[in-house]
């Protein structure tokens, strides 16, 4: 849950004191004593309600600040969208943020951080991480209630650690369970949730926390296939004592108390974390240099149901990425076809060089074309190459509609609805099997890309039926 207290208490701007007020939403700075000139060169000639005199914005250069509260004298940090405008309102500032960091006790350095939520209780299965036992049968349980919730050891239910690079550092990655007991009043006498835990070199850089958190994100999105995946919470933890972490501070990021899409998880619209196990790793660098293909994903599960000329044209992208990604090179030809195109690219070439300006650029577009593979050819390709994997998923589909799975077929209607839509062609008729078609382009893409891991066949497959909840069995 997001914190909604409000805070107050003293921080530094440009060597400034600085009251600030913050509501869990908006952090405003209200300056203790400036002279004149401190105030100008402060806000840059900003006079009044936001008006500038010199034409210029004050923009938030930092990318956090620190104060101390007044209420508990505990540390938070403010974590800034750095480069954007602050506002000046009636001689008080304020700050644009995109979390903030709650301090329980007073650390120099940072060296884990944990997530939570519902969907990593899914990918991660936290109801594999317990036994009950109900004592001598059921009907003993049903007459006294007693029984025995016993958990399993963190080694058997903590993933194997998989690593790779975020700003040249490098992080741990893994999953596990935690296991919280308590006495209070209002709280879960037993709490067991399942993590997503990153570990790496102690730093004070909150910033790279924050960007642990965008692609922890992007990584739940991916396997949820949407992006209604929140992550309001996370825990902070500090070195302690040799290998052993210990916990001093909560992130709560601004704007992530979205509702949790309880309807996809029932019926199980997620990737388990068993079926990518040993490749956390190298998705999470995929994700981080921007080498997989995310942009296509559905706001919701809902939204994923519909398809607009706006997702048809993404999917449809995101295809195209992918498959340059397997085929770098392009398509393999045949010597006579390559014979071909190489006096096509002689004769065009000449014609470049006894030409200038805007034919001479007309000429050189043409030539690139040459090489290129069509959207038909390289649907044809894929289905030689994964048909081994997708063919079950896309004869159920095709079959269900009343068609045949035709990799050329389809190609050629994906190339031609795809052109309709990006060249705007309203007048042309919709090509009413081409919406089956894009529908079974969401599920190669992931055979494409899972496949880009080594991830054994079976487990694509078994994460695709799950994903796309197909109603086949897997063998």
């Amino acid at each position: 849950m997001m914190k909604s207290d409000l805070y107050t208490g003293q921080l530094k701007y440009k060597d400034k004191e600085f009251t600030f007020i913050f509501d869990g939403e908006e952090l405003r700075l209200i300056a203790s004593e400036l002279n004149e000139s401190e105030r100008r060169s402060l806000f840059l000639g900003y006079l009044g309600r936001g008006i500038s005199i010199t034409g210029q914005t004050v923009k938030i250069e930092e990318g956090y600040l620190v104060g101390i509260c007044n209420e508990t004298l505990q540390t938070i940090v403010f974590l800034t969208k750095k480069g954007m405008d602050i506002v000046y309102r009636n001689e008080v500032l304020v700050v644009p943020i995109l979390a903030y960091i709650i301090q329980k006790y007073r650390r120099e350095t940072v060296d884990r951080i944990s997530f939570s939520n519902a969907e990593i209780n899914c990918i991660h299965p936290v109801s594999e991480s317990f036994t009950v036992e109900y004592g001598p049968d059921i009907e003993t349980y049903s007459r006294d209630g007693e029984l025995k919730l016993i958990t399993k050891k963190f080694s058997e239910t903590t993933t194997e650690k998989q690593e790779f690079l975020l700003e040249d550092r490098r992080v741990v990655v893994y999953f596990g369970v935690s296991r919280g007991v308590s006495h209070k009043v209002g709280e879960s006498p037993l709490s067991i949730d399942s993590s997503l835990i990153f570990e790496f070199d102690p730093t004070n850089d909150f910033e790279f926390v924050l960007e642990i958190w965008r692609i922890a994100k992007s990584f739940l999105q991916f396997l949820c296939y949407r992006k209604d995946v929140h992550l309001p919470v996370g825990d902070i933890y500090s070195p302690y004592e040799e290998e052993k972490h210990e916990k001093f501070a909560t992130i709560y990021i601004l704007g992530e108390d979205g509702a949790v899409d309880v309807d996809s998880l029932k019926r199980r619209r997620y990737i388990k974390q068993e079926y990518i196990s040993g490749h956390e790793g190298e998705i999470f660098s995929d994700i981080i240099n921007h080498k997989i293909y995310l942009r296509h994903l559905p706001d919701t599960y809902k939204v994923g149901h519909h398809i607009d000329a706006a997702r048809f044209v993404m999917i449809t992208a995101a295809f195209e990425w992918e498959f340059r990604r397997n085929y770098p090179n392009g398509i393999e030809r045949g010597e006579k076809t390559k014979q071909i195109e190489q006096e096509a690219t002689q004769a065009i070439q000449k014609l470049i060089d006894n030409s200038t300006g805007k034919l001479k650029d007309k000429y050189k577009f043409l030539k690139k074309l040459i090489k290129s593979d069509s959207l038909q050819s390289e649907v044809e390709q894929m289905g030689k190459d994964y048909g081994d994997i997708i063919n079950p998923f896309g004869e159920y589909l095709y079959e269900l509609n009343g068609q045949e799975l035709s990799y050329s077929k389809m190609g050629l209607r994906l190339g031609n609805q795809r052109n309709h839509f990006a060249h705007g062609d309203i007048d042309e008729e919709f090509i009413n099997e081409s919406l089956i078609d894009v529908v079974f382009l969401e599920t190669v893409l992931y055979a494409m890309q899972l496949r880009c891991y080594d991830i054994e066949k079976i487990d694509v497959q078994k994460a695709i039926k799950d994903l796309f909840h197909y109603s086949i069995a897997i063998r």
